[in-house]
């Protein structure tokens, strides 16, 4: 009944961790032409709203950009660039660079209820086991999950002292695991899953909703999963508790991803963006410390968007993503307020 996923998404981390395939290393072309961008929307411009492609022309680098789209919906789904000198630019400069970057690669979306189209990953000590729980603002070993947007896009400024090792693994073969090993727990996956939007619903807006695991739809596979938001589903003590099928078919999940053949391992480097597609990969972070002077501290940047190629949802997916037909802007947590923001904020 549930076919195996068989496209390009399908791979093994141990076959791959050496691979070219999913690495583009800028040239001096390419940085030039970011530079010399940056340098027009400087001319221009005061502030990240008034940011367009007219006012950061990128040639070179948008080919690039398309070829890493292409490929992170109908190949691998994860990408990375690598070789910006972050030490030549201030942090505001990278921060114009990555928002600049992303307005060729789709539209952004808020990532919580703050309005927050252009993210920190940095440490802030948020709680581990309260509700409203965000791993990026923490610094503790994260489980394997996928964000809440089609793509993710992660820009490290500074890595940590120690720790904080990026891991992925492809959805798509955990599926196939399942299905090879226990075919009975995928009827539970393509059901829906009560999750919880992590106090960042709209007012008069249920802090919950439904949605399966894994789906196939136009002949196409997408699968979601974030353990800590179903987790928060069944704290609010309103929704079902998960059955033991639900329980045991989610433990094989954290089970399969963490076999070291099926993980994807590296290590960011500073002016590393890396960019998954959160439908067909899960990706986590180990522990990290960081350096006492607050200047040295581990810092990434992140965008979520939506790209003009994504591909159309199961309608089991509409509850959270809003929008389902391929190419439609989706996903995120909507920002309370009118404004865009552009840093996450502490408070």
């Amino acid at each position: 009944m549930y076919e195996k996923v068989d496209d390009k998404s399908v791979w093994l981390g141990a076959n791959i961790q050496d691979s070219p395939q999913w690495i583009h290393k800028f040239s001096s072309e390419e940085v030039k032409e970011l530079g010399r961008a940056l340098e027009t929307y400087e001319s221009r411009c005061n502030e990240l709203h008034e940011m367009n492609k007219s006012n950061f022309p990128l040639s070179k680098v948008a080919a690039a950009i398309d070829q890493m789209l292409n490929e992170i919906e109908e190949g691998l789904g994860l990408y990375l660039f690598r070789g910006l000198n972050t030490q030549i630019f201030t942090k505001d400069q990278l921060r114009a660079i990555f928002w600049g970057i992303g307005l060729y690669c789709g539209t952004a979306v808020s990532q919580s209820k703050k309005g927050d189209v252009l993210g920190d990953v940095r440490n802030i000590g948020t709680p581990h086991d309260g509700p409203n729980f965000r791993g990026y603002t923490s610094n503790g070993e994260l489980t394997y999950h996928c964000d809440a947007a089609d793509v993710t896009a992660l820009f490290c400024l500074h890595p940590a002292k120690n720790g904080g090792l990026s891991r992925i693994v492809s959805l798509s073969s955990v599926h196939n695991q399942i299905k090879e090993e226990r075919p009975d727990l995928l009827e539970v996956l393509y059901n829906p899953y009560y999750w919880g939007r992590q106090g960042n619903e709209m007012p008069n807006q249920s802090p919950y909703y439904t949605q399966p695991i894994f789906s196939n739809w136009n002949k196409k596979f997408a699968g979601r999963y974030t353990r800590t938001h179903i987790k928060t589903a069944e704290l609010g003590n309103v929704t079902p508790k998960l059955t033991p099928t639900q329980e045991e078919a989610l433990n094989l999940i954290d089970s399969i991803c963490k076999r070291e053949e099926f993980q994807l391992t590296m290590m960011f480097e500073p002016g590393d963006i890396q960019f998954l597609n959160n439908f067909v990969t899960l990706h986590t972070r180990t522990e990290f410390e960081d350096y006492a002077d607050p200047m040295m501290k581990r810092h990434l940047l992140r965008l979520w968007f939506s790209p003009k190629n994504n591909r159309e949802l199961s309608p089991g997916f509409r509850p959270f993503f809003r929008e389902i037909k391929s190419g439609s802007v989706r996903g995120g947590f909507p920002g309370h307020g009118e404004q865009k923001v552009f840093q996450t904020t502490d408070d």
